[in-house]
């Protein structure tokens, strides 16, 4: 039969706190530092969905829940503010991807300064900027229906 006293006061020693991570693991644990509790406890990430977890660095503060259990980890609810490390798009071991998508159903923008690249779900795209610079090391070709220059 279940104690629920002892069960109260196991969830009530539970700890739900601000935390430093310290490293980032190769199997998406970290080991955060815990002033509070004073201690360092390894932690999964909380997945709210398929893909991949935070993309977190040494220095970032996080949203912990620490188990009362000695043996058990605690789970990494969220990162609170910006990221202390660079965070490119990269895998596991942080090497960049071969490849970046990035989707949205109708509009995508990419916004910088007065200058802007805008896709949208027709297949037009837009871009915009005060001026607009061409290289090429080999050849450089405008192909269209129709081809308008000024």
């Amino acid at each position: 039969m279940l104690d629920l006293n002892a069960h109260e006061t196991a969830a009530a020693s539970a700890l739900l706190t601000r935390a430093r991570v310290i490293a980032v693991l190769d199997d998406d644990q970290v080991i955060i530092d815990c002033e509070r509790h004073g201690t360092s406890v390894l932690c999964e990430q909380l997945r709210t969905s398929e893909q991949s977890g935070l993309a977190l660095a040494p220095g970032d503060e996080v949203m912990v829940w620490i188990s009362p259990l000695p043996l058990d980890t605690g789970v990494i609810l969220g990162r609170v503010g910006a990221s202390h490390g660079s965070v490119p798009a990269a895998d596991a071991n942080n090497e960049l991807s071969d490849e970046l998508v990035i989707e949205a159903k109708k509009n995508l923008t990419l916004k910088c300064g007065g200058g802007s690249i805008t896709i949208r779900e027709d297949g037009k795209i837009l871009i915009k900027g005060k001026d607009l610079v061409s290289h090429a090391q080999r050849m450089n070709r405008i192909k269209g229906g129709s081809v308008s220059i000024n």
